[in-house]
């Protein structure tokens, strides 16, 4: 093959991965800002173990770090707390998580007192949303779309597996 074919073939190739690059650090770099002190949003811009590389949304520190790295369904979030239920097994079945910023994360199965004091203490969850059960990226969409909730770039690693 002739370096002008070459060429040719890989120009198209390189543009197009350039391309996803770009869309991919713009869409997945944002997060919304609790007023707990975290904020919801994606784990990496590239997710290697997901399809089509996509990653979840997940409550973060403001740093950037992760609190929970699992799917996370029936996600809590009040003025002082995160809680919820994870869709990741442990013993065959998700676990519940409390997160308060001056306690950390607390898991049911480790610690239930602790788990149960944080629940009860952390108030009114997720505002006015009827709905029973969201998800995080359902939640982080939700909440992008309100005008009192601040949507921003946040750090995020470039890619997880």
């Amino acid at each position: 093959m002739s370096a002008a074919v070459a060429g040719v073939v890989l120009l198209p190739c390189v543009l197009l991965a350039l391309w996803v690059v770009i869309v991919f650090n713009a869409r997945y770099r944002t997060c919304v800002q609790l007023e707990n002190g975290a904020n919801l949003g994606y784990e990496a811009v590239f997710d290697l173990s997901r399809p089509y590389l996509k990653p979840i949304a997940v409550p973060r520190l403001e740093n950037g770090t992760p609190i929970l790295r699992d799917m996370l369904w029936s996600i809590r979030i009040t003025p002082t707390s995160i809680y919820g239920l994870s869709l990741e097994p442990i013993e065959e079945r998700g676990y519940r998580f409390a997160w308060r910023n001056d306690v950390g994360l607390v898991l049911e199965y480790d610690d239930p007192a602790e788990y149960e004091r944080l629940v009860a203490e952390a108030g009114h969850a997720n505002w006015d949303i009827e709905i029973n059960n969201v998800g995080t990226q359902w939640l982080m969409n939700e909440l992008a779309g309100r005008p009192d909730f601040e949507v921003r770039r946040c750090p995020t690693s470039l890619v997880t597996w």
